[in-house]
């Protein structure tokens, strides 16, 4: 009811059904629930989103880290596997029996490297790979000084033909112990040095008539003798294979052949051990 403050205004009266305040109230209460529980599910949805978005951002970073990763693992194994090759390559040029090389990074499924094995594979791949180049320079130290020893090591025949006599006692056409091989050839026959050296001696000797001796160093001296004439001079270097005098028949000889001797430390060696070497063969005369 309204009730006018004047004494002239008539009273208004209004009926309302109770039905429509339970309906209005509870209206405005769904109203206040319904928006309430909208801010809260719109404020974990936001929540969710941004920390979703975060994840992945994290997640991209890291795939670009693990990409990186497994670029630069398979680089370390391709370098691994390129200083195994070589290795490999040089142990068997020095005819080395366990040339094969033990140190192997296996690149088995290096394309699904893990995240957790990343770190893992590096560290081992690093420390493979730092093994294998000292191996490698180690090798290439060697490998000059094989060289170098080889070459001055006689290690081919002076003159290819039929040994008539060889390094041992006999007592025919001189009684005494031969120290050197007789290598039967035609006269002037080229004779060739059988490893790198400087000629120490040109000339004349009792027995061995027309001499010449090479000096290889190490204490190893080859010697040439019953020249017919010379083709090298005192002081003069040598290569294998050079020719150094030409067969004939002096000093005490019964027929043009070549007389070949190998000392070390001015002790007489067999020479047929010093005949066709290889790297592996001449290695353990050195010992």
């Amino acid at each position: 009811m309204i009730v006018p403050h004047g004494a002239h205004g008539q009273p208004i009266s209004l009926k309302i059904p109770a039905t429509w305040i339970y309906a209005a109230v509870s209206a405005l209460v769904f109203s206040l629930v319904l928006v309430g529980s909208s801010v809260v599910y719109s404020t974990l949805i936001s929540r969710r989103l941004v920390h979703y978005a975060d994840t992945l951002s994290k997640n991209q970073e890291q795939q670009k880290v693990i990409l990186s990763f497994s670029a630069e693992t398979r680089k370390v194994i391709k370098e691994i596997d390129e200083l195994v090759e070589k290795d490999n390559e040089l142990r068997k040029l020095l005819g080395l029996k366990g040339w094969q090389s033990k140190i192997k990074l296996s690149t088995q499924g290096s394309n699904e490297i893990r995240t957790d094995k990343i770190s893992n594979v590096l560290d081992l791949a690093s420390v493979k790979l730092a093994e294998k180049r000292q191996s490698l320079e180690e090798l290439k130290k060697w490998v000059a000084v094989v060289r170098s020893r080889f070459a001055n090591t006689p290690s081919r025949w002076p003159i290819y033909g039929r040994i008539v006599s060889g390094f041992a006692y006999r007592a025919y056409p001189w009684r005494g112990f031969h120290y050197g091989i007789d290598i039967k050839a035609s006269y002037g026959a080229p004779a060739r040095a059988t490893a790198n050296g400087v000629v120490s001696y040109v000339g004349w000797r009792r027995g061995y008539g027309k001499l010449v001796e090479i000096d290889h160093g190490y204490g190893v001296k080859t010697i040439y003798a019953h020249n017919s004439a010379y083709a090298a001079a005192i002081g003069q270097r040598a290569a294998k294979g050079q020719i150094v005098s030409y067969v004939g028949m002096t000093g005490w000889t019964t027929g043009p052949h070549l007389h070949y001797e190998v000392r070390r430390y001015d002790r007489p060696l067999n020479p047929v051990a010093y005949l066709d070497l290889n790297v592996l063969s001449a290695s353990r005369l050195w010992r």
